[in-house]
């Protein structure tokens, strides 16, 4: 409505232009202001005062334009500058009385649509409409609409993606297929030919049209039963029985020999998308197994034969142990009574029972030949020995020896020899030890052997402990330790074989080394150990180790 139809309406109605006009922007429901070529304000709307946030005195006619752009501008709404610049500025924009249209968004997150239109006799009518609603919805709608395009490139990506690692795994599912050494076929639920790879393909020599998928299982059974695959009989009888195993829901495995000699594992498994079948050709494999069968049947005649050979000779060692033992018995009971009567007799001489020695060479030699006679006995005991720990016949003799009677005897047997090469022998017995049940005769054999070797091996002022103690398993060690020249360790193990030495004094010329190597035997002989510890020049300790078996409370 322009100007002049509010003046006729006023005369109309009775009313002043103004009030007109102001009624009839109260009933707009936009704000409304109208300023005059002077650019003061003849009208405007209640609506236009609270959308600006404007004092309701500068809604009274009159009001130049440029206090309502001071106000803004004090309180902000243009931004920062000075007052006076701002307000200057949008009087000029004013003044050309142009069309104008733009949105503004104030302090308090309004938005309003501005548009002013000049009016024929100066001055411009403007309308404020508050757009914050619209706009905000535009802009969730926008960002709605972002999020969606967000989450359907996300998808599509996905989606790519996905169809990338489908592909990915069908091609690796193809290469693995190819790759194989095992035929494979897959037929579907109807029996029609889903996937074949070459292996399979060449194993079972079948032709390409055959190898296309959709082809029926029934098509390939009768192409391999008309050229003889499934042996002799009627076509259709070999194709219905080959057909009943697939239509199975069982897995089933069977041997086929192919016409041409080869022959295939044939492995078939049903699945819900059907029937997966591996085809595996065996053929070397077959033949090795008949090669590995005519090896073994050989090699079990060579074992028979060796073992007639085995038994023959162990019959023969037998025999010569027998022997053996028989003329070891014989040559010790030979040599024994002459020795006996050798060491007898010169002890006669030596004790001078029947008169005086004329000559004291006659004496020296007299000793000389009872010491060799004595040696010469102890030597022939201790071969006897060990040929009967060789061939098992040490029968031990047992009784039930309390330890430190049986170190005492030994102590007090060595004790001169040991006084003589100028060494202390000592003894450390545990309180309390329980008894052994051992061959008591061995026993002394045993601890004799082992201090005469400390006495032999140990210098001048050393000293030979003899010690026993229980162990926690239950069992008893009795030890010998001497201060001697000792053993090194690669020949610890060696000095445990028969006529064994690996060290030897200056001084000493006795031995024969078995010692140690019958100790050892009647050690095994007693269900126990020998063990042996040592250093060069540091001494040597040997422990034999009874089992708690041996022990008697």
């Amino acid at each position: 409505m322009n100007v002049d139809a509010s003046q006729s309406i006023a005369l109309t109605v009775g009313l002043a232009p103004s009030d007109v006009l102001q009624d009839i922007f109260e009933h707009v429901c936009q704000g409304i202001s109208y300023f005059d070529a002077d650019l003061k304000l003849v009208c405007c709307s209640s609506l236009y005062l609270e959308l600006l946030d404007f004092p309701s005195w500068m809604g009274a006619p009159g009001t130049p334009l440029s206090t309502f752009f001071e106000y803004n501008a004090k309180r902000g709404e243009y931004g920062p500058g000075p007052i006076d610049k701002l307000v200057e500025e949008r009087v000029i924009l004013a003044r050309r009385f142009e069309a104008h249209a733009f949105e503004r968004e104030r302090l308090d997150g309004t938005i309003l649509r501005i548009e002013g239109n000049p009016v024929a006799r100066g001055g411009f009518v403007t309308t404020y409409t508050d757009i914050t609603t619209l706009r905000r919805s535009e802009e969730a709608l926008k960002a709605a609409n972002d999020r969606l395009e967000e989450r359907v490139q996300s998808r599509t990506a996905v989606l790519a993606e996905r169809e990338a690692e489908l592909q990915r795994k069908t091609d690796m599912l193809e290469t693995v297929l190819e790759s194989v050494t095992t035929g494979i076929t897959m037929f579907d639920c109807e029996m029609r030919l889903s996937l074949i790879n070459t292996r399979a393909a060449e194993l079972l020599d079948l032709p390409e049209t055959l190898c296309t998928p959709g082809t029926p299982l029934s098509d390939v059974i009768r192409y391999n039963a008309s050229r003889g695959e499934y042996g002799d009989g009627e076509l259709d009888e070999l194709v219905h029985r080959s057909l009943g195993r697939a239509f199975t829901s069982e897995s089933h495995r069977f041997i086929r020999e192919r016409p041409n000699g080869s022959i295939l594992e044939v492995s078939g498994r049903p699945i819900p998308e059907g029937l997966v079948t591996t085809f595996n050709d065996i053929t070397e494999q077959r033949n090795a197994e008949k090669l590995l069968r005519e090896a073994n049947s050989e090699l079990e005649c060579r074992v028979e034969d060796r073992t007639r050979e085995l038994r023959l000779a162990k019959e023969q060692a037998e025999r010569a142990s027998q022997a053996k033992s028989n003329f070891l018995a014989q040559m010790s009971h030979e040599l024994r009574t002459p020795l006996n009567s050798i060491i007898g007799y010169s002890d006669m001489i030596r004790m001078e029972m029947f008169g005086p020695i004329g000559n004291q060479k006659y004496a020296e030699y007299l000793e000389l030949v009872n010491k060799s006679g004595r040696y010469l006995l102890e030597l022939i005991s201790d071969i006897l020995e060990m040929s009967r720990l060789e061939s098992g016949k040490a029968e031990l003799e047992e009784n039930v020896v309390r330890i430190r009677d049986a170190v005492l005897e030994a102590r007090l047997t060595v004790e001169e020899r040991a006084q003589r090469r100028g060494l202390t022998v000592a003894e450390e017995i545990e309180e309390a030890l329980p008894a052994l049940k051992v061959d008591t005769r061995r026993l002394q054999q045993m601890l004799l052997n082992l201090m005469t070797n400390a006495i032999k091996f140990t210098p001048e002022g050393g000293q030979v402990q003899i010690r026993a103690c229980a162990r926690s398993d239950g069992g008893i060690t009795v030890a010998v330790r001497d201060t001697g020249i000792g053993i090194s360790g690669a020949d610890i193990d060696r000095i445990r074989d028969p006529f064994t030495q690996v060290r030897r004094p200056s001084n000493v010329t006795e031995g024969t080394g078995l010692g140690l190597s019958i100790v050892d035997g009647l050690m095994r002989e007693h269900g126990g150990r020998m063990r042996i510890d040592s250093k060069v020049d540091r001494g040597t300790t040997v422990s034999l180790e009874f089992p708690a078996s041996r022990t008697k409370a």
